[in-house]
């Protein structure tokens, strides 16, 4: 059964529950929880609830690593400023492309249990406690004069004894402070958010994900926190991902290409008509504020939007003269051939449909299906004026080429009836303005 956050249930917990963003907002408390800190609303971050700031990156640092985190235990702040121990068992919730949406968690107060057990232990060695449960390499060190102030077990057992010893000297064989330090980055801001980056090790051919933070000292003074996960594996799993989707992304160009050039080799006189057709939809796109992915598609289409024709007799196709009405309308058919073709092709893109409809016109008057403005992908909207334009402009059998003056005369005589005019203004406004050329 589904307990939900308004259920009788859920507020009588004998133990606090708690939802959070990542960045510590409250999403949702139980009754238990409110009670336990005299919470009216859920205005609190989280992360300030931790009477140590030490305590909360520490606990925040854990959970970058695992994803459940049990038993952690810490002192938080009432809304009255008082203090008491707390139990914390937590655990990440993603999202279907593995981000974390958001943490739950519960939480108990485990005040009397903390006082007989810390009654002699200082400030200094509960520090010391909660880093040192840490299981990557940490340290702390001085951003004035680069000495190590504390390792924790897990990088002392790899450096052994160094505090007191320059961080940049240890950790990298430097005689000089990093190229690459962050103390800049870390403390011009006294409210800084934590910096996370990621690092090759040269010494070690590893690579680290670091983890910086400006924290205060025992003493008063602010220094830098650092923890260093190693993410080499991932770093090796993302490459290999990459050059996998590379490999795969010049196959389907060397693919597609083929296919166009096995459609306009048929038909010599539109030699190069769906590369142009490409270059001058994707330049317009480009001008529109497409992203870079919409472009890859639309620029796919545009190579392969004629490729319909290749059903045609190659008499059609070379007829010197005017088309006859049955001629005309078996041309007519190559949309919908070119999307039949296509259909069983799971592009990442709506390839077939743009190609499909790219004969269509905004007022209707277009083929195959006779579809109007909204209801004609942008894409294929885009692909209807290079289409015009480059036809226009090129050699046919039954006619010379026009010159672009005509053509773009042409677009801007049917805008708002046949083409979409943001389209028609940014196709002249490339061709005028930017001076856009056609490849040869």
């Amino acid at each position: 059964m589904e307990i939900k956050s308004d259920s009788l249930y859920f507020h009588e917990l004998p133990i606090g529950f708690f939802a959070i963003h990542p960045d510590g907002k409250l999403i949702e408390t139980n009754r238990y929880f409110n009670q336990m800190f005299q919470l009216k609303t859920k205005d609190t971050n989280f992360f300030q609830l931790f009477v140590s700031p030490e305590a909360s990156l520490a606990w925040q640092s854990l959970l970058e690593s695992n994803e459940t985190l049990t038993g952690f235990e810490a002192q938080f702040y009432t809304q009255q400023r008082k203090s008491k121990w707390v139990e914390i068992n937590t655990r990440k919730v993603k999202n279907t492309f593995n981000q974390i949406f958001f943490y739950v968690g519960t939480i108990q107060d485990i005040t009397k249990r903390k006082d007989s057990e810390l009654k002699k232990e200082s400030q200094s060695s509960e520090l010391l406690t909660i880093l040192n449960q840490i299981p990557h390499p940490l340290y702390i060190s001085d951003p004035d004069g680069y000495s190590l102030l504390f390792v924790n077990q897990a990088l002392q057992k790899k450096l052994g004894e160094v505090i007191g010893q320059k961080c940049h000297r240890v950790l990298h064989g430097f005689q000089s402070p990093c190229i690459f330090c962050t103390n800049h980055t870390v403390f011009e801001d006294q409210n800084s958010e934590t910096l996370i980056w990621d690092f090759f090790n040269q010494n070690e051919k590893k690579w680290y994900r670091c983890i910086d933070k400006a924290i205060p000292w025992p003493d008063g003074r602010k220094v830098k926190y650092q923890m260093a996960i190693d993410i080499t594996k991932e770093k090796r799993t993302e490459f290999q991902f990459n050059k996998l989707l590379e490999n795969l992304q010049n196959t389907l160009e060397g693919t597609v290409r083929a296919i166009s050039d096995m459609v306009e080799i048929r038909d010599p006189y539109i030699a190069g008509h769906q590369k142009r057709v490409a270059q001058l939809s994707c330049a317009i796109a480009e001008e529109m504020g497409y992203s870079q992915e919409r472009i890859n598609g639309l620029r796919i289409a545009g190579l392969l939007h004629d490729i319909g024709k290749i059903y045609l007799p190659q008499e059609i196709l070379w007829k010197p003269h005017q088309l006859t009405d049955i001629e005309f309308n078996m041309i007519k058919n190559h949309p919908e051939v070119g999307y039949q073709i296509l259909n069983h092709i799971h592009f990442p893109w709506p390839v077939n449909k743009i190609i499909l409809q790219h004969h269509e016109k905004i007022d209707g008057s277009g083929y195959p299906k006779g579809l109007t403005g909204k209801d004609i992908l942008l894409e294929a909207k885009i692909l209807a004026v290079a289409d015009t334009i480059e036809a226009m402009v090129s050699n046919r059998p039954y006619r010379e080429p026009f010159h672009i003056e005509e053509a773009l005369g042409e677009i801007q005589l049917h805008k708002n009836i046949h083409y979409d005019s943001e389209i028609v203004d940014t196709c002249l406004f490339i061709f005028t303005k930017k001076e856009f050329q056609f490849e040869s």
